[in-house]
């Protein structure tokens, strides 16, 4: 059936707005039983459909807006003889995410029904449906994240205030900015209820201790602007007067602000309070950059009397500062210029520091900057930021007193827990599932009106201090108000961690939780890979590998479940690779590879994270998403998926060419990063990426010898042979090295990498003679030489080890970065090691769930099972397990053909070893060094 579908939304003048979320309600009636049904269905940013009250599905998958895609449900057990509902939860976001470029709201629906009879009915979106705006999710909210969309806040007593009225019909299916409109291309995301593990802790944390103040900049500055990159501006500030009866101290924390009282700057955030009035004054302290709202928590702030400066009977006491005009009256104290992110801006630092310093009180406010101020509404001024709460709540000492039967929240049971408000604080239950999970919220609470309950995750707890570690730049949590009597409530919004926090505020009687848990939803792996050994601990890296894995899977491989959510291509090479061997899951591979081709209709090189609303090329993400077309079709033996991308994969490389400008090497102002640590990766002209592209070169010279295209192969070789001749003219002798880069002058970069050493090898590029030098830079490198940061880098260096015939390397390397891990109780393997340049402080890592270092699930099939494919499609395979120490060692991996199972045993002198392969596939038996003085004997079984 054609899509005859239009798409609507609610009726009303902007269809941009700010977190704009509406329910759209269709009432029909079938006259028989249903025999087949399914719903097509799409929204621009978000959906949740509804069938005569229950949650069929959370869509759309991930697109970009020239090539929409709808999801197809089989909803057939939904829907009866006689009445229906159908209902749409649609969220507009109105502000650009690393998910989606939205463009403006819009929910478009097709229910396509085949009665027993025979009968076919069709019910579509059009104006016979009725939509109506949902008060209970408040809009003004801050974002989640610069990679996510706005902050979840529900307020319960409005979820009975609906206005229904006819919707608006926008655009035909094929109209609007959503083209090529066509179903989604991988498989549904999962539900499954998860319970805690066990209670962790009751605590009593002071009640008001904070007034948050959260300000979002960028939307007031740029109305309408739904970027999520480093520009426009968001220079702006905002000012209120505190009333204070006597002298005194105030804290204040900034988030994005610079902040003075009185003209004076405060020391360790504590600012000095006269009698009478004062001026706080707060000034964005990054003019650009991605944080879109900025916040203060003003610790006893509540207890304040705050007074707007321009009118002081104005409801909202702060006012909002736009200072671009300024700026553009005096281009000499202030200029913003082309920058990459961790840019600096003296000349704007210098002029929000020297009018701090002259606006000392309410006076010289408004004759210096009262032009430049307004007078907004609360609401539109000032964001709903219930995590800062959260992140500088204080507690006061233990809650048990106040908590009857927390562990019945465990359980999905009539029992209850019941809670007790204290007069000496707000209630907060802390509980533990177990280990790291991403899923949707779901409780049940009885209580009176007007309760806020908080929950939000963290990943880390520091078992020697107690030390939680917040999110940072993420609101991981939401808030609900309760209504009277039952609250029953399933969060829009997935979210991840370990450990939950549920906060009662306003809270004068009784309540009572029946249930609270997360509904884990990921992509459907299929457990496929398994790994055992005679080493336990070796056991546990690939599990909290393969865990991390699928917590990393959606409609896309993402980087991490907490903080960004976000198909980051680069990270998604990795993934993939790993995927492919644990779970067999291509189609997410191919979604992948097809997705960021779709970015080279925007960038003259495959784009970093897609679809996105940042425009930002990583060059090094670009060549391996090269790299990642021929893992695809390696795994998969997929020649029509080959054929399709191949265009692609040419003029990824073509767009290289163009930019291997400076002696040339691949140069461009990008951001030119490849691993978290101190290589000079900031120049325009990095050596790794001109070793990348060689690797994309060889990757497409392989997919050109499949496809036959001869005349390409001869411009791939030509393009090598040049680009490995520039690389090796900056070969330093002395240094017996790569430098990392070239300076602005052409001069070499003191600064030298293992990294340039590892790829130099992996891609054959280190001339004869330096290869030696290169192996002993990765193995031991010289003092100065600047080490691999991070698990992602770490697997082009087991790569390099891998093809050096150095597995017991690789083997020695999991041990030495992952057993640290295990030591910290991680469920999921880590970002970054503990020694990165981005270590947050005394935690060990910033996110503790980061697939691109799941390279064990890989290797340790690859190495101790021996299992490695040796022809495209897993038609054949070379089985040559290397014993590293163990005694027995078994385990599976997925292929295109099914699983391959090998399992092997020492037995005094005697290794048993059995292969059970896919039916059709080929294998040989090789043996290697690890296998010296044994008595090897093979066998296939079932």
């Amino acid at each position: 059936m054609q899509l005859e579908a239009k798409w609507i939304w609610n009726r009303q003048n902007d269809y941009q707005r700010y977190n704009d979320t509406i329910v759209a309600l269709k009432l029909f009636e079938l006259e028989d039983e249903v025999g087949q049904a399914t719903m097509k269905i799409t929204a621009d940013c978000w959906y949740r459909l509804m069938i005569n009250g229950e949650w069929v599905n959370d869509g759309p998958c991930r697109s970009w807006p020239a090539h929409y895609q709808y999801d197809v449900l089989d909803v057939t057990p939904y829907l009866n003889a006689g009445e229906n509902e159908v209902s749409v939860f649609a969220r507009y976001y109105g502000c650009g995410t690393f998910h989606q470029a939205p463009r403006e709201a819009g929910l478009l629906a097709q229910l396509e029904i085949t009665l027993i009879s025979g009968e076919t009915v069709a019910v579509a979106t059009d104006d016979s449906w009725e939509t109506s705006p949902v008060p209970a999710w408040l809009a003004g909210t801050p974002k989640i994240s610069i990679q996510q969309g706005p902050v979840e806040y529900y307020d319960a007593r409005l979820e009975d205030k609906l206005d229904f009225a006819p919707a608006a019909e926008r655009y035909e299916a094929g109209g609007g900015p959503w083209q090529d409109l066509h179903p989604r291309d991988t498989a549904l995301l999962t539900r499954q209820p998860a319970a805690f593990r066990n209670f962790h802790a009751a605590n009593l944390v002071r009640k008001d201790r904070i007034l948050p103040v959260c300000v979002p900049s960028f939307k007031l500055i740029n109305p309408g602007n739904s970027s999520a990159g480093y520009f426009p501006s968001q220079a702006a500030g905002l000012a209120t007067l505190i009333i204070s009866e006597k002298t005194g101290k105030l804290e204040i924390i900034p988030s994005g602000y610079q902040v003075s009282v009185n003209g004076g700057g405060g020391k360790d955030n504590i600012f000095e309070l006269r009698q009478g009035e004062n001026l706080l004054l707060a000034f964005v302290n990054q003019p650009v950059g991605h944080q879109r709202e900025q916040s203060l928590a003003i610790i006893g702030g509540r207890e304040l009397e705050l007074r707007n400066p321009l009118k002081p009977k104005h409801a909202n006491p702060w006012v909002f500062i736009r200072l671009r005009k300024q700026a553009a009256a005096d281009e000499s104290e202030w200029r913003l210029g082309p920058v990459q992110p961790g840019g600096s801006f003296a000349d704007y630092g210098n002029m929000i520091a020297k009018l701090a310093a002259r606006i000392t009180d309410r006076e010289t406010f408004q004759q210096e900057l009262g032009a430049l101020a307004k007078c907004l509404p609360r609401e539109e001024m000032l964001a709903e930021n219930a995590h800062l709460e959260f992140v500088h709540r204080e507690v006061i000492g233990p809650a048990d007193n106040y908590i009857e039967n927390p562990a019945a929240l465990i359980y999905d049971s009539p029992e209850f827990t019941t809670l007790t408000p204290s007069p000496d604080g707000d209630l907060e239950l802390v509980y533990d599932l177990g280990e790291q999970r991403i899923g949707y919220y779901d409780f049940e609470v009885i209580a009176d009106e007007g309760v806020e309950v908080d929950i939000f995750q963290v990943e880390y707890i520091c078992r020697q201090t107690g030390a939680l570690q917040h999110t940072a730049g993420t609101h991981n949590g939401m808030r609900y108000i309760t209504k009277q009597g039952v609250n029953r409530f399933t969060s829009l919004k997935r979210r991840s961690g370990r450990y939950i926090y549920i906060t009662l505020r306003n809270q004068a009687s009784p309540l009572r939780i029946r249930q609270v848990r997360l509904i884990e939803s990921t992509y459907p792996v299929a457990w496929t890979g398994g790994f055992t050994s005679s080493d336990p601990r070796l056991d546990k890296v690939w599990e909290i590998s393969a865990r991390t894995l699928k917590l990393c899977m959606e409609d896309t491989f993402t980087d991490c479940p907490l903080y960004e959510q976000t198909l980051w291509v680069g990270d998604a090479r990795n993934e993939a690779l790993f995927a492919y061997a644990a779970f067999g899951a291509t189609d997410i591979g191919r979604r992948c590879i097809r997705l960021a081709a779709q970015s080279l209709e925007r960038f003259p090189l495959v784009g970093c994270q897609v679809p996105s609303a940042w425009d930002i090329l990583l060059p090094a993400w670009s060549f391996l998403w090269g790299i990642s077309v021929w893992d695809y079709y390696f795994f998969s033996g997929d020649k029509d998926f080959l054929e399709e991308v191949w265009p692609w994969v040419k003029q990824n490389l073509e767009g290289a060419k163009t930019l291997c400008i400076d002696h040339g090497l691949f140069s461009g102002p990008f951001w030119n990063m490849f691993d978290w640590t101190n290589i000079d990766q900031t120049q325009r002209t990095v050596l790794h990426n001109s070793m990348l592209v060689v690797g994309a070169i060889d990757a497409a010279g392989d997919c050109a010898g499949i496809l036959g295209d001869a005349e390409f192969q001869g411009w791939l070789g030509k393009f090598r042979r040049e680009l490995v001749a520039a690389i090796n003219q900056f070969w330093d002798a002395d240094k017996h090295a790569y430098p990392d880069a070239l300076l602005s002058d052409g001069r070499p970069s003191e600064s030298t990498c293992v990294h340039t050493s590892f790829f130099a090898l992996l891609y054959d590029i280190a001339e004869a003679k330096n290869r030696e030098s290169c192996l002993r830079n990765i193995l031991d490198p010289p003092g100065e030489m600047v080490r691999v940061g991070s698990p992602f880098a770490m697997m082009y260096l087991y790569e390099a080890l891998e093809k050096l015939g150095r597995e017991a390397e690789i083997i020695r390397s999991i041990y030495e970065s992952y057993l640290p891990m295990l030591a910290e109780d991680a469920t999921t393997v880590w970002e970054t090691f503990p020694e990165s340049v981005v270590k947050p402080g005394i935690f060990p890592t910033r996110s503790h769930c980061h697939a691109w270092s799941a390279a064990p699930v890989y290797f340790l099939s690859r190495i101790v099972l021996g299992i490695r494919q040796t022809k495209a499609g897993g038609a054949a395979f070379e089985i040559s397990p290397r014993l590293s120490g163990l005694e027995r060692a078994a385990g599976t991996v997925a292929t295109a053909r099914g699983p391959l199972s090998v399992a092997w045993e020492k037995d005094a002198k005697i290794l048993n070893v059995r292969v059970a392969p896919p039916a059709g596939t080929k294998w040989r038996f090789a043996g290697n060094d690890s296998h010296a003085g044994l008595d090897v004997q093979v066998n296939q079984g079932d």
